[in-house]
């Protein structure tokens, strides 16, 4: 019970910390960055100061539409020990980048990706994810907790 309480409060602070101020500098590099989303390769610039949503309760997977060209929602957080599953709702081609992370995949109009958990392949911490066919605004920000 202890170590779920100390679980759920780093999830809470990773939370506040994703969709808290902007520090202005970059946390690690191009594709990773501090609360300001914009990055270095692209330009794109991800949500701040937003609601982000905490998916680590929505069990083994959780989901993302690709929708009206935005990802809904466009900033969470997640455990890299959870699958997903991406729906493109939309009548164009998507895709689904995490920058700084060998993680890109296209997703067609009106299909759905499902994806094995990433624990192991992403370190946790703050992206920016893309879609590299609507840049710059198709993007959002996503906060990976082991």
């Amino acid at each position: 019970m202890k170590k779920l309480a100390i679980v759920l409060g780093a999830v809470f602070a990773l939370t506040a910390a994703t969709c808290g101020g902007d520090s202005g500098e970059d946390a690690e590099g191009p594709g990773v960055t501090a609360a300001t989303g914009t990055t270095h390769e692209t330009g794109a610039t991800a949500p701040t100061g937003t609601n982000c949503v905490d998916l680590t309760g929505e069990g083994v997977a959780f989901t993302i539409r690709l929708e009206k060209n935005a990802f809904v929602p466009n900033c969470f957080t997640a455990s890299a020990s959870q699958g997903i599953t991406i729906v493109n709702v939309d009548a164009v081609l998507h895709n689904f980048t995490i920058q700084g992370t060998s993680i890109s995949v296209d997703i067609p109009p009106g299909d759905e990706f499902n994806g094995e958990p990433i624990t192991g392949v992403v370190d946790p911490g703050l992206y920016v994810l893309v879609c590299k066919y609507h840049l710059p605004g198709m993007a959002g920000e996503i906060t990976v907790v082991a």
